[in-house]
């Protein structure tokens, strides 16, 4: 199964940017989490792979200090999980992982949906803009790209909520998305088809077609949470999914 396999990876394969430009003023520590983060995030650095600090230094050129500093800084944010034996591994989701985004995303995001009137043209335009965008990726299979398109095109759906407290808590949670992604993005059935799913869901929307827009949303997540379920699927049975 996929989410094996890539446990089976080393930190041989650390792909990180390095630190060529940066602020003083910022703790070094801080930067080198930053780092870290974007390629987790972004599928850099993937789930269930081992890291060394040691390796991570000499790829920043840095001392471990910062290092260390950094990867419990992203231990406290749940994207590293710290091993017996003093390793540490890219955190891999759980099927409650799964569950909880999933159940928190169609909430939250309909209800933003729900906020998209035909007047709102210029946030309509842009996720417009995010799907043609996503049709460029997909022509040049650049799924890192698309990946991000993917994120912009949502959080502009949560920006309607106009609400900064709960943007800032989503923002956060895409975290935990940005990371079920790369599983999602294994399957290239589902990536043609959430892509069609979010130009139904701006076509519904430039007619006014609010409630269709969302039950477009609704099974576009549901879809994409059963397609993680069965990459577990031992675990989702033994939780009754």
């Amino acid at each position: 199964m996929e989410h094996h396999r890539r446990s089976n990876l080393t930190d041989d394969s650390i792909d990180i940017e390095p630190l060529d430009e940066f602020d003083a003023h910022v703790p070094l520590r801080e930067l080198v989490a930053q780092t870290l983060k974007k390629a987790i995030l972004d599928g850099s650095l993937k789930p269930g792979q081992p890291i060394s600090e040691n390796k991570i230094a000499n790829k920043l050129s840095v001392s471990r200090t910062p290092v260390r500093e950094a990867v419990r800084m992203l231990e406290t944010e749940n994207l590293v999980t710290f091993l017996p034996g003093r390793k540490v591994i890219i955190s891999v989701p759980t099927i409650q992982d799964i569950q909880d985004v999933y159940e928190i995303r169609q909430i939250v995001e309909a209800e933003a949906l729900r906020r998209i009137t035909p007047d709102k043209k210029e946030l309509i335009q842009e996720l417009e803009g995010y799907t043609r965008a996503a049709d460029e990726h997909l022509k040049r299979k650049d799924f890192v790209e698309l990946g991000k398109v993917n994120t912009s095109f949502h959080l502009a759906i949560l920006s309607a909520l106009e609400n900064r407290t709960l943007q800032q808590f989503t923002n956060s949670l895409h975290n935990k998305v940005a990371q079920l992604r790369f599983y999602l993005f294994a399957n290239k059935r589902w990536v043609l088809k959430a892509e069609r799913d979010h130009k139904q869901i701006v076509a519904h929307l430039k007619r006014g077609e609010i409630e269709r827009a969302v039950s477009v949303l609704h099974a576009h997540l549901t879809g994409a949470k059963q397609v993680l379920l069965n990459m577990f699927p031992e675990k989702a049975s033994l939780n009754g999914s």
